[in-house]
């Protein structure tokens, strides 16, 4: 027998081995039987243990979080959203309030709510300065809005008067409002009185019949001139039916000495002269009129001589005229008045 049978060296620690023992650090060498184990042979191979890769945890990146902080801001500024509009919605409110825009509010002293002052800047404090108020002066080529005209130069005043009306059942939501002038003046009380009941007649004559209109009728009465000789009251009505609103402009110029009604054949005479200058004036001021273009001159002379729809009045810049008609009402500019 071979004397080193038996003895090798150990690949563990490089010491002498017996019989596949190590005497240093008792390595064992494997044997047949222990082949594929993953542990030294008794031939002196080694066989590495299968090692299967160790994964890892992934680490969370940061999306998680900035998701998370993107999700709060937009929480925060909805949040501040919501606020702001609750703010802006309250002072819109209390605005109008104090404006008399809402039914049911208004002034007790001054403004249309109630006999009241209307000369007094005190309710018009509120309002947006950024509305630029239109002053009709004789030097303007055309008038371009109604409006008020009063003046606290004369012997006479006006004063607003209102009548709000609700039906009697709840749920009903129909209702009239009309704002319309009241003449006074000291020692004639009785003349104004009879040119006051004219002119509510004008102003407030849907109050009967209001209710005929799905969402009731709105009147608003203007002074649109008053001198110490004459005054002249424009009533623009809105009707309001399911899905539309009929305007409609009326008007009424009275004497101021006697009281009497001044009537449209007093103003100026429509004749085939008038119906030139309607036309042309018309397309001057108003642009086109789709309406006023398509009549005849003899239709045309028919709607500025009927009763129940033709409309005149003074005005600060001339004499105003025109017509009501289905799709709402047109008037032109004569500069040139005799009365």
């Amino acid at each position: 027998m071979n004397d080193r049978e038996g003895y090798g060296f150990c690949p563990k620690c490089g010491a002498l081995m017996q019989d596949g023992v190590c005497r240093s650090c008792n390595y064992t060498m494997r044997t047949e039987s222990q082949a594929g184990t993953g542990w030294p042979g008794a031939a002196g191979g080694w066989n590495e243990p299968s090692l299967r890769p160790v994964k890892k945890p992934k680490k969370r990146s940061g999306n998680g979080k900035v998701l998370a902080v993107i999700f709060g801001g937009i929480g925060i500024l909805f949040i501040v959203a919501i606020v702001l509009s609750m703010v802006y919605s309250i002072r819109k409110v209390v605005n109008e309030v104090q404006r008399g825009t809402i039914p049911g509010y208004g002034y007790d002293d001054n403004g249309y709510f109630g006999y009241g002052n209307p000369y007094s800047d005190d309710g018009y404090d509120d309002y947006d300065d950024s509305y630029e108020y239109y002053e009709p002066s004789e030097n303007d080529d055309y008038y371009k809005e109604i409006t008020d005209a009063t003046s606290q130069d004369l012997d006479y005043k006006v004063i607003w008067g209102t009548l709000s009306l609700r039906p009697d059942d709840s749920d009903n939501a129909c209702t009239y409002e009309c704002v319309y002038p009241v003449l006074t003046g000291e020692g004639e009380e009785e003349k104004f009185s009879g040119m006051n009941r004219a002119v509510e007649d004008l102003v407030c004559r849907y109050k009967n019949g209001y209710q005929e209109y799905e969402g009731g009728v709105t009147s608003y009465g203007y002074v649109t001139y008053m001198d110490e000789e004459k005054i002249s009251i424009v009533v623009r009505h809105s009707l309001s039916e399911k899905k539309t609103t009929i305007p409609r402009v009326e008007a009424i110029s009275l004497r101021v000495d006697s009281g009497e009604v001044i009537s449209h054949e007093e103003m100026v005479p429509v004749d085939e002269e008038l119906i030139w200058q309607f036309r042309s004036r018309n397309s001057y001021q108003n642009g086109t009129v789709e309406f006023v273009d398509e009549l005849s001159d003899e239709e045309l002379m028919e709607y500025l001589t009927d009763q129940e729809n033709s409309v005149m009045f003074y005005t600060p810049v001339g004499l105003e005229i025109g017509f009501n008609y289905d799709g709402g009402w047109v008037t032109v500019t004569l500069k040139t008045n005799t009365l």
